[in-house]
């Protein structure tokens, strides 16, 4: 394989990670009795609407999807590497702190006092989350 074919390969592979990355908020949205609004695709990448939740779903709901690219970087590993290490990456950079990523709702949701147990924070005030 060439180079350029091995770039754009790693590209196309990154669509289904991203697909399957949103799978697993919404799975864990659904499970902890949030109710999904809306799934949509912005200039940065897919991204999920949901109603707000208590603090430990919101939570649960945002490790999700990079916890699941973790999960199949893991298990494909050795059958299909490049598909793995792409939702390797994914896992890496969804859990970076900048505007609207898991990480940053992640921050904000640990760094605030009773995170886990105490009443819920509205995703859509949370930074850099879509409205």
């Amino acid at each position: 394989m060439t180079i350029p074919h091995d770039i754009l390969l790693t590209m196309a592979l990154g669509i289904p990670a991203m697909l399957l990355h949103e799978l697993g908020h919404i799975a864990v949205a659904l499970l902890c009795g949030v109710k999904v609004k809306k799934v949509g695709l912005s200039r940065v990448g897919l991204y999920t609407v949901r109603e707000a939740g208590p603090r430990w779903a919101n939570l649960g709901i945002s490790l999700a999807g990079p916890l699941f690219n973790l999960l199949l970087a893991v298990a494909l590993r050795d059958l299909l590497p490049t598909f793995a290490f792409v939702n390797l990456i994914a896992f890496l950079f969804n859990l970076l702190p900048i505007p609207h990523s898991d990480g940053r709702r992640i921050v904000a949701l640990l760094g605030e006092h009773g995170a886990i147990t105490g009443a819920g924070t509205r995703p859509e005030h949370l930074p850099g989350t879509p409205v």
